[in-house]
């Protein structure tokens, strides 16, 4: 298995190198997660490269935020050209359109899918490899289990953090960062919201009583006594997180993983020594480490309740430093008389060779071969030792040390050239402009979609005129169901479908937001279902249940990818509708000035809704009272009072953990309209019936009748325009 290390800056990546990385991984100067971190440079990046590859090892980027137009169409070709030309290994990515762009222009050029893709099942991982990815990141809340699953359907390849820092929610999932402070996660701002104190105000209006009051703050991981499991699982790359840490840490944890990744390749799995989990606790832990989710769902011994710092201690094990490896060199020194001096050297397979000038004879002590032999085994602070020597030369040669001194710096400078260009540079084709295909058909009215995640909201949406789409969410047509039969699930659907007819409206299920195994297994047999829904569509948030309908038989036109399938630009929206989805939904962080550059007529607008700002493996209520399968929603209190509901969605087994302000944006009415939106969507969550027909009141009046704009009189909550206005950096 490849061992693969974070680096923020040319430094740490020397180290990681040093330590026994066999991969290292940056951000440039734009474009990445850890925006905060020092990153590379682009001419540091290249140093990088070259370093990297003349150890052996290799070099990947991380573009992996979610790209705006400007952005992909005015820099990002100059930006990875660069990248291109140095000969990096592969590119992390977790954009659609980013993905597209680099196998327009880079088709050579391996594509890593980033953990903030959420990709859970093996039919999200087949998906992505069809559009040319050849590395899954996994999210990190997979069992070994799920991982084997993944890599015995696909064999794509896997890489799986195995230490560091975890995020509390699903990584791409989380925009509670954005919503509460603009600073947007999928941009690589993530603030760290899950790292504050909260409370947890239970159903009866009680305070829980918590370990501690840091309730999204999971400690770190470490994977280093599963190294075996995840080999046999298939796992190719094991990552270490810490783009943000210091140098010492990232090579400190770089070393232990390969003394144990090393034996156990070599068949003798060592147990961890305590010396060397003192270590990896002195590098730096939250509360100590947990081996997250390989052998659990989740459980509040994860958490670290009490403090949500990363502590390291400087101890001097802690604060090793490896010395610089030096890579053996072979060399062969020719000198005859009134021909060029000449010094051929070779390591790994590369070789580089010089001359100098025409040798002379000597007109009184002549150079001894034993002084050639001392001068070129000076290899100093370059990273070649001689390993072995080779002689050729005329007896009473005149050899001024000057020049075998050059001629030795020179080729050590040409070799090392030759060895860090081991990656021969692929196709790179000329940038040209997105020319966006004409779209056929005739337009149809503006659709108005209302989704529901209640039976009593769905019925009072049937009955609204002003809708021309209702939908109902999978967990709510089976209600408090823990498990369930497709049989249950078809039932039930079709009941709902049948009245939806009755209505005249089309109906649209919901998925589930994250699509885990145990529930596609349960869906399995609705194949047949799902391959009739006639007019009817289903609304997808993930790539799995892209891949999962996909592989069903579903058409895609049948489908509807969510705003978390994200298309932040005209080259993302491009390649769904290449790949068959007719509509799509627009993204929550643009704001109205960077929606009026996207063709809208084919994507549905969120005028109103609590927007889930995070999807959590961990669940509230079980960490607070232990599972009793009961969905319920209690709520987390911040430093300021403000409280954010979250729902435990015992059927998929995740928590959605709602804005405490939700989304409207009736009163932008003129502003909306100018957009061209060919559909208004309106989610429905927690609301009751009565507030559920208040806010399609206002919708109605709003968008359907010559009203002016006003305050929207539903009394449930307080209200957020998003990023309409505001949008993320």
């Amino acid at each position: 298995m490849e061992l693969l290390a974070p680096a923020g800056n040319l430094p740490t990546l020397k180290a990681v190198v040093l330590a026994g990385a066999d991969a290292v991984y940056f951000g440039g100067t734009s474009f990445s997660a850890r925006a905060y971190a020092d990153n590379l440079s682009t001419e540091e990046a290249e140093e990088g490269i070259k370093y990297a590859h003349v150890y052996g090892k290799k070099a990947y980027l991380a573009v992996n935020t979610l790209l705006k137009n400007r952005e992909i169409e005015g820099a990002l070709y100059d930006f990875m050209k660069r990248y291109a030309d140095a000969g990096i290994d592969a590119v992390i990515v977790q954009d659609m359109g980013v993905l597209s762009f680099l196998r327009a222009y880079f088709p050579d050029l391996p594509i890593h899918a980033s953990t903030q893709m959420t990709v859970t099942l093996a039919d999200g991982a087949a998906f992505l490899k069809r559009l040319g990815v050849a590395r899954l990141v996994t999210a990190r809340e997979l069992s070994l289990d799920e991982i084997a699953d993944i890599k015995k359907k696909t064999g794509i390849e896997i890489e799986t953090f195995v230490h560091g820092a975890l995020c509390m929610g699903y990584s791409g999932q989380c925009l509670m960062s954005s919503m509460i402070g603009g600073r947007s996660g999928n941009r690589g701002r993530c603030a760290q919201p899950c790292r504050l104190p909260y409370r947890l105000l239970e159903e009866d209006g009680t305070f829980a009583k918590m370990p501690g009051e840091y309730l999204l703050s999971l400690k770190d991981l470490c994977g280093i006594e599963r190294i075996a499991q995840l080999a046999e699982a298939g796992v190719d790359s094991l990552k270490i997180e810490g783009r943000m840490k210091q140098s010492g840490y990232a090579a400190g944890v770089v070393r232990l993983y390969r003394k144990y990744l090393d034996a156990a390749e070599e068949g003798d799995a060592l147990p961890l020594a305590e010396e060397d989990r003192r270590i990896l606790l002195d590098l730096g832990s939250r509360q100590g480490f947990t081996d997250a989710y390989f052998s659990r769902r989740n459980g509040g011994d994860m958490m670290s309740y009490q403090s949500p710092s990363h502590e390291k201690k400087q101890t001097q094990q802690a604060a090793q430093e490896d010395e610089q490896k030096k890579i053996p060199v072979r060399m062969a020194f020719t000198a005859k008389i009134q021909e060029k001096i000449r010094l051929r050297v070779s390591s790994g397979g590369r070789e580089a060779e010089v001359f100098g000038a025409a040798v002379e004879k000597a007109k009184k002590e002549p150079t001894s071969r034993e002084g050639v032999e001392a001068k070129l085994r000076q290899t100093g602070q370059t990273a070649f030792f001689v390993e072995e020597l080779l002689i050729d030369m005329d007896d009473g040669c005149f050899l001024p040390v000057s020049q075998i001194r050059e001629l030795r710096r020179r080729a050590m400078d040409a070799l090392w050239e030759a060895m860090a260009a081991q990656k021969e540079a692929g196709t790179i084709l000329p940038f040209a402009p997105l020319i966006k295909k004409q779209r056929t058909g005739t337009k149809r009215p503006t659709d108005f979609f209302a989704l529901c995640r209640t039976k009593e909201q769905f019925m009072i949406c049937l009955n609204e005129d002003a809708l021309t789409t209702v939908g109902l969410a999978l967990e709510a047509v089976l209600e408090q169901a823990w498990a369930f039969s497709w049989e249950q699930a078809e039932e039930q659907l079709e009941t709902s479908r049948r009245l939806a007819k009755a209505a005249g409206k089309r109906f649209c299920l919901a998925m589930p937001l994250i699509l885990r195994k145990h529930t596609a297994d349960l869906l399995e047999d609705g194949r047949e279902w799902f391959r009739s829904l006639g007019d009817d569509v289903i609304l997808c948030s993930n790539y799995d249940t892209l891949g999962f309908l996909d592989r069903l038989g579903v058409p895609s036109e049948k489908l509807l990818p969510d705003h978390r399938l994200y298309t932040f630009s005209e080259r993302a929206m491009e390649a769904f509708f290449d790949m068959g989805y007719p509509s799509l939904c627009a993204p929550l962080e643009l704001n109205r000035k960077e929606l009026a550059h996207r063709d809208n007529g084919s994507s549905y607008l969120l005028l109103y809704g609590r927007i889930p700002l995070m999807l959590t493996a961990n669940c509230q209520r079980k960490n607070s009272r232990g599972c009793d399968r009961v969905t319920s929603v209690c709520e987390l209190v911040d430093r300021r009072g403000e409280k954010f509901p979250v729902k435990n969605v015992c059927l998929f087994c995740y928590n959605e953990i709602y804005n405490s302000r939700i989304l409207q944006l009736f009163t932008e009415k003129r502003e909306i309209e100018a957009l061209g939106f060919g559909g208004f969507r309106l989610d429905f969550t927690l609301e009751n019936g009565g507030e559920t027909a208040q806010v399609l009141q206002r919708m109605r009046k709003t968008f359907l009748s010559a009203e002016t704009d006003k305050e929207p009189d539903v009394s449930c909550c307080t209200f957020t325009k998003g990023h309409f206005h505001r949008g993320v950096e």
